[in-house]
């Protein structure tokens, strides 16, 4: 398929080649020089996540003095010693937006670290509690009144709080618990309020500095009330150890001791309000989150042994949202030992009922797709109506629930998946004591299993795996590091894991492997059952997880040598042996006959080579013997090419090539060094002898595209190859073939599937040739039929129903990348839609290079005028079809797997590429091998023999139709073992 974009300047583009040395190439070319918010990794195993980056534009400072406090937090905060820099308002707020970043300006530059901000709108969007007319208005109403307002001597409000009417309003103050007007308490020690916007600080549509610094100076009024040094911060302990431990006293009140001591170290908690909690789960990144509360005596379980686990797993965040939007916190109330401040359960949006169920609701149905809870849904749910009055549903989870998320991870099958893996037990403190037992069960036993199990995999897909080649190209020591034994692998092809035992893979031959992360189990209730009064501990319930998508994770090729050095065979190969200047290394049935050519790089990177008489008659004679044994033949002429080889040549005595051409079937080899390979078949040679007279010069030079080629195509690496005899340009080989292999390093990301080869047409279209990546060897391989300029190109093409992971989406990667299959539409692939005929045919042409004749004098009757008209005729022209019979092939006719097999058979037969190998299998073994048909025998023989057809479930299914994945697959295996 052509690429007409590139039309006309294509050309022009590779005829401006930058690296070109015209004095020397053999055809030489003119020269014309003419030239969301990243979340980011934390320091951890998990990434971090910054809310203010991501919802204030205007801020534009990663280093910014701002964290969200929740009620509970902001509680605390007010209920502490020190000065504080508080901050009321949010995101939605056009104040807050406009104004956000020049307080932290301000902030910064008097020595400020920290600015505490809450948002009055507990979900950051409508529930605001600052809103009179809200039903929770009480919630803000007793922290004013409590905290926020200044009082005499005898405790009463002297007039209004400049906190009580903040609806909608950015509110910024310092706050002194302990600070005096006269004999007044005034908490409040300076404020600055208003509801304005960006338009503000604007003048003809422009900011207006003046404006912008009069606003700064207000807020250096504010926050210059106190010193610099005496702002105080509160320790990230502090807002979760008196909680939990206060909170644990009246829910395990005779255990004796608090949950968190100085054994725990800095905890690796940071709570986050609702709106965050959703910007954190539409980001990018790998999150360790818990759901939970101080108030919970569930949690109170867990938070120890989790903070202990993450550590152990190099976790050091772990985001920590709370179901009650305050906590349960009730300011009202006088705190002391016997009393518990959280327990109020009025914001408890995880519940039938509540005026705000939705948020949670909506919260699990949009972002945790793949949640597994011990209440599923239609046993115990949370619901709320919408505006329709229809129920919606949601799993209801109980907390703690402590999971990993990413919000890209797909499963191996390449569904959603954003929960890794989670843990939801019921313990209490009590029974998760070390010692505590109960009907055989060890609650604090079972809850580090369950946290290992979890923390084994913190991110989507392995990003540390990393091949080391092997110490040869004889050996099979090659090794993936950078693993762990929560991963499994495979070679690519293969059908089975493996699983990782170690922190490395050993024993690996070069190749592409697939690393994924393996399957594993989540860990459900109950934990408990109850009879009579007498609560019984049960063993957890594992839920599954699937493993999830590979990654491909290349083992380069070693260096050549090495192996055996005793002359004998290893895998079907000889060591080599030297005669008379002459190498011979036999594999298989080829043995290849070497000899060194000397050649010498100007400063320009030009390198040369010229072949003697003498060597090259020594060269064809082992060839010549070669065959008389029985062998194919391969010639290689070995030029040690420095490595800053731009331009590689050869020179090689005519009566070489015409010997060779007219006295053996060998192919010649020219391996240039750092620079690539070019084989010559048989016909490939006998063209070349045929053409012109003189010596022949084969030559190979790296190109780079100017500026404007590097903005069409990117920055690619591009080949100009060609051949002379004489003076004669030979570009078409005459039905021969080229084998063509030149190195290539995937840049980081690329998938090897979509790596490919294009060459420049004479009218300036870019045309794919067959080629790939080939890890093995660290080259990109490819066959031609002609000379011409290439590229080594990436052309990934994604569609949204196949995955990577897919078992056929390296397939469809590969063939649509080739421009072999396309898409039913721009965004779809369709992999389970059935393969007519034509269609099929169509392909198996495309997928060989066999272009047909724009009209093809005998086609069959029923070939109408369709895009597949010309390919039945062409494969009519060529035997590869005869149709069904009264010259009708039946084009848009479903194909069932026994037709599609015996079209593939002829069209490898005719094109000389039937598989030669042996995989051990045979048409009898199949149970239903006695349904297929009797033209179609050949086909399934030979290729259930070469490994082509492998069944399922110990059949064939000749009668069955056939899926584009399927199609996709089988050519996918032939083309890419090519």
């Amino acid at each position: 398929m052509r690429k007409p974009t590139f039309a006309a300047r294509i050309v022009a583009l590779l005829l401006a080649l930058l690296i070109s040395v015209p004095a020397f190439s053999a055809n030489a070319d003119a020269g014309d020089s003419s030239a969301v918010v990243s979340t980011g990794s934390g320091t951890g195993a998990t990434s971090h996540y910054d809310y203010f980056s991501d919802v204030y534009p205007s801020l534009n400072d990663a280093s910014h003095v701002f964290k969200t406090v929740t009620y509970e937090d902001l509680a605390h905060i007010l209920g502490s010693e020190g000065k504080y820099a508080i901050l009321f308002g949010g995101a939605s707020l056009p104040s807050t937006q406009a104004e956000i970043g020049y307080i932290d300006q301000v902030a910064k530059a008097y020595g400020i670290s920290t600015i505490y901000n809450f948002d009055t709108k507990l979900d950051g969007l409508t529930l605001d509690i600052a809103d009179s007319g809200n039903a929770f208005a009480s919630v803000y109403t007793d922290l004013v009144n409590k905290y926020l307002t200044e009082k005499n001597a005898a405790g009463a409000a002297v007039g209004a709080s400049p906190a009580a009417d903040v609806k909608d309003k950015t509110f910024l103050f310092v706050y002194d618990k302990d600070h005096k007007n006269g004999d007044n308490s005034q908490p409040i020690v300076a404020s600055l309020k208003n509801d304005g916007s960006a338009a503000d600080f604007l003048t003809d549509g422009a900011v207006d500095a003046s404006k912008v610094d009069a606003f700064k100076t207000q807020v250096q009024n504010v926050l210059g009330a106190a010193p610099a040094v005496d702002y105080a911060t509160v320790a990230n302990n502090d807002f979760f150890e008196p909680a939990f431990n206060q909170n644990v006293k009246h829910n395990s009140p005779n255990v004796g001791r608090d949950i968190f001591g100085a054994e725990d170290g800095q905890l690796v908690f940071e709570h986050v309000t609702y709106h965050e909690l959703t910007r954190l789960l539409d980001s990018h990144g790998n999150y360790a989150i818990l759901f939970g509360g101080s108030w919970c005596p569930n949690t109170q379980a867990a938070i120890k042994f989790i903070n202990e686990y993450a550590k152990k797993y190099n976790i050091d965040k772990v985001y920590m949202w709370d179901p009650r939007l305050d906590a349960g916190v009730d300011v009202t109330q006088t705190d002391s030992p016997d009393f518990d401040s959280h327990d109020i359960d009025r914001l408890m949006v995880r519940g039938t009922g509540h005026p705000y169920a939705n948020l949670y609701v909506d919260l699990v149905n949009k972002y945790l797709t793949n949640i597994q809870t011990q209440y599923v849904k239609g046993t115990t749910n949370v619901t709320y109506k919408d505006a329709n009055g229809q129920d919606v549903v949601a799993n209801k989870l109980q907390v703690p629930y402590l999971y990993i998320y990413n919000k890209d991870n797909k499963d191996a099958s390449g569904v959603s998946a954003p929960i890794l893996g989670h843990v939801e037990l019921m313990y209490s403190w009590t029974n998760i004591q070390p010692d505590y037992q109960s009907n055989g069960v060890l609650p604090n036993t079972a809850y580090k299993t369950a946290l290992d199990a979890l923390f084994s995999r913190l991110e989507s897909v392995p990003t540390q795996a990393a091949g080391v080649a092997p110490t040869t190209s004889a050996n099979n020591d090659g090794r993936i590091t950078g693993v762990t034994a929560a991963l499994e692998y495979k070679a690519a092809g293969a059908a089975n894991y493996t699983p990782v035992t170690g922190t490395s893979i050993t024993g690996l031959a070069a190749g592409t492997y697939n690393v994924r992360y393996a399957a594993k189990p989540g860990y459900n209730g109950p934990v408990s059952s109850r009879s009579n009064g007498v609560t019984t501990l049960i063993a957890p319930t594992q839920v599954p997880y699937a493993a999830g998508e590979s990654v491909d994770v290349i083992v380069p090729a070693g260096p050549t040598g090495g192996g055996n050095t005793g002359g004998g065979t290893t895998g079907g190969s000889t060591t080599p042996v030297k005669d008379d200047g002459v190498t011979t290394t036999t594999s298989g049935s080829t043995t290849t006959s070497s000899i060194d050519v000397p050649a010498k790089t100007d400063a320009d990177g030009n390198t040369t080579a010229v072949v003697t008489k003498e060597a090259a008659a020594a060269l064809v004679d082992s060839a010549k013997k070669t065959e008389s044994a029985g062998n194919v033949a391969v010639a290689e002429l070995k030029v040690a090419s420095a490595a800053d080889t731009q331009t590689a040549r050869i020179s090689i005595p005519r009566a070489v090539i015409d010997d060779v051409a007219a006295n053996t079937k060998a192919q010649v080899k020219i391996n240039y060094a750092a620079v690539g390979t070019v084989q010559f078949d048989t016909q490939a040679l006998k063209t070349i002898s045929a053409a012109g007279t003189g010596d022949v010069t084969i030559e190979i030079a790296k190109r780079e595209l100017t500026a404007e080629g590097k903005e069409v195509l990117g920055d690619r690496p591009v080949y100009d190859l060609s051949v002379k005899a004489g003076d004669t340009l030979v570009s078409d080989f005459g039905g021969g073939s080229v084998k063509v292999s030149v190195p290539y390093a995937p840049k980081t990301g690329e998938d090897p599937n979509a790596i490919i080869v294009y060459y420049i047409t004479e009218d300036g279209y870019l045309e794919p040739v067959r080629g790939k990546y080939n890890p093995a060897t660290g080259t990109v391989d490819f066959v031609t039929a002609h000379f011409s300029q290439y590229i080594v190109a990436y052309n990934k093409v994604a569609f949204d129903d196949v995955s990577d992971a897919a078992w056929y989406g390296k397939a469809v990667t590969f063939l649509a990348a080739r421009e072999i299959a396309t898409g039913t539409d721009d965004t779809h692939y369709s992999p389970l839609a059935n393969v007519t005929r034509g269609q099929f045919l169509v392909l198996l042409l495309k997928a060989y290079g066999i272009e047909p004749n724009e009209a093809e004098a005998n086609n069959f009757a029923d070939a109408g005028n369709a895009y597949y008209t010309p390919y039945l005729g062409a494969a009519k022209r060529l035997g590869i079809t005869t149709g069904l019979g009264d010259n009708l092939f039946a084009p848009d006719k479903a194909i069932t797997r026994q037709d599609l097999f015996t079209l593939l058979y002829r069209a490898l037969d005719v094109l000389g590429k039937l598989p030669s190998g042996d995989a051990g299998s045979a048409v009898s073994s199949f149970a239903d091998a006695g349904k297929i048909a009797g033209y179609a025998q050949d086909a399934f023989q030979a290729l259930v023999k070469g490994g082509v057809v492998t069944g399922s479930g110990g059949k064939l299914n000749p009668a069955g139709l056939t899926t584009r994945a399927e199609v996709a697959q089988v050519l996918y295996k032939l083309l890419s073992n090519e």
